[in-house]
């Protein structure tokens, strides 16, 4: 991995945008120009500048949303048992994972909702840590593990059970895409850190932000 590219994914200081790169921009200044010569009338003018408004604080709202979610994790693929204790179930799969979780470690933890997901798999366990280190460290567990499932909590059942940074519903989405598209274009590489979304189509490629639909397109 290049200087570069370990720049890009360790950046904490890249900010998440939702408008094709460049693109909103470009519009801005055409707005502008036309504005001075003219071109526009005051309500022209005022609808624009709402719908800027309206942009801009829709961003920022989604980009709070993701902050609050920093030290959150989604478990998926653990059975559900009548009446059990959530957070013994996620001192469990720690242990699975040679990681000693207390309950003074945990902000937070439930399902989400009762029933059974797609494909009829349990409800997922949403874990908030009270520390972005003990979440980071979890994750890093489970990527060690690579072939991490039930078996290793000495269930009944085999099925691989999965960690993941607990992602708003835009960031979900575009997730979801860039996921096809990872498929389509055969790229090596998908990962999710600190929020972010990036691509690689091989170890000697350049790492890719994805902070938009505009951002696959371009690939």
């Amino acid at each position: 991995m290049s200087k570069a590219d370990v720049e890009c994914v360790t950046a904490d200081s890249l900010v998440w945008r939702c408008q094709p790169c460049g693109s909103e921009r470009r519009k801005s200044m055409r707005f502008e120009s036309q504005s001075l010569e003219g071109k526009l009338t005051l309500e022209d003018i005022m609808k624009k500048i709402l719908e800027m408004e309206q942009e801009l604080l829709e961003g920022r709202i989604e980009e709070q949303e993701q902050y609050s979610r920093r030290n959150t994790v989604e478990i998926y693929g653990v059975p559900q048992e009548k009446n059990e204790d959530v957070v013994s179930v996620v001192k469990e799969v720690g242990k699975a994972l040679d990681m000693d979780i207390t309950r003074s470690m945990i902000d937070a933890c439930h399902r989400l909702g009762n029933k059974s997901g797609p494909n009829n798999l349990p409800p997922r366990i949403i874990v908030k840590f009270v520390s972005r280190l003990d979440k980071e460290e979890f994750l890093r567990k489970r990527r060690v593990k690579s072939s991490f499932s039930t078996r290793h909590m000495n269930l009944g059942v085999d099925q691989p059970v999965y960690i993941n940074e607990s992602l708003t519903l835009t960031r979900r989405k575009l997730l979801g895409e860039a996921r096809r598209l990872k498929r389509e274009k055969n790229y090596k590489f998908l990962w999710v850190r600190n929020g972010k979304i990036f691509l690689r189509r091989e170890e000697s490629a350049r790492v890719v932000h994805v902070t938009c639909q505009a951002d696959l397109s371009k690939v």
